[in-house]
């Protein structure tokens, strides 16, 4: 995979106005829901239950708008791909370099090396933001403390996890509505359905569940029905290879 490919992804991924609507509407999402979180804990935290203070994660928190803007993101990798295939540029690329794996490859360094610029520099910020928010009610805490600085390195590799998922789900189903609907059952409807499962079987389950992991992942408080943060991100990280590994199998095996 060469310089020369890397550049023409790069110039087709940043010459659309989805790419800056999506990382905008992302770091809204993230930043209101900080700033709600962190403002509504800083004037409770004196009057708050100390059972509830012991409990309360001050790094996932206000994170939270991540779970939403996950899908923001998620949008922006589906269509580096799926909008290659609408518009037929497909055909194109691959005339212009019929190595499709490469092809895919590039896509996906190209969109996981935005979402992960673009993951560190909004989730950098919110933190320290909603932290220092939070410094006034004494509940915030620095990178230095104990799990904070693993919680939101997680927090940013969720991020391009989901990018790399996403983008993959593209090129699976070689459509925008049909990506997005699948990364939206995965994210949101498949932990519903384990939810539902009989109690035995949903204990040992929704570990596995994608949002279930990534809440592990991020949390300094992690559930005790839940793997180590460190394997929770993991399993994140398997959906993600699982559907990239599949998409070069099919990429390689289709017609554009």
């Amino acid at each position: 995979m060469g310089t020369e490919l890397l550049t023409a992804e790069w110039i087709k991924l940043r010459s659309v106005r989805s790419t800056y609507l999506s990382l905008a509407a992302a770091a809204v999402l993230v930043v209101t829901v900080a700033l709600s979180v962190a403002t509504t804990t800083a004037d409770d935290w004196a009057a708050m239950d100390p059972r509830d203070r012991s409990s309360f994660d001050p790094v996932s928190a206000p994170l939270f708008g991540a779970i939403f803007a996950q899908l923001v993101i998620g949008v922006l990798g589906v269509l580096a791909v799926s909008s290659e295939y609408s518009t037929g540029l497909i055909r194109t690329t691959f005339a212009t370099t019929p190595q499709r794996r490469k092809v895919l490859l590039a896509k996906v360094a190209v969109t996981t090396a935005l979402a992960l610029v673009a993951g560190g520099v909004i989730l950098g910020a919110t933190f320290l933001l909603s932290q220092g928010i939070m410094a006034n009610g004494h509940g915030g805490v620095s990178l230095s403390d104990p799990g904070v600085f693993r919680a939101v390195t997680y927090a940013v590799l969720y991020l391009v996890i989901v990018t790399v998922l996403a983008t993959s789900l593209g090129a699976i189903t070689r459509s925008t509505a049909g990506a997005i609907a699948v990364l939206f059952t995965l994210v949101f409807l498949l932990p519903q359905v384990l939810d539902h499962l009989p109690q035995n079987l949903r204990h040992d389950l929704m570990r596995f569940g994608l949002q279930r992991a990534a809440a592990s992942a991020v949390s300094i408080h992690p559930q005790v029905d839940t793997f180590s943060p460190t394997v929770s991100i993991l399993v994140c990280a398997t959906y993600a290879a699982v559907a990239l590994a599949l998409a070069l199998f099919l990429i390689g095996r289709r017609d554009a």
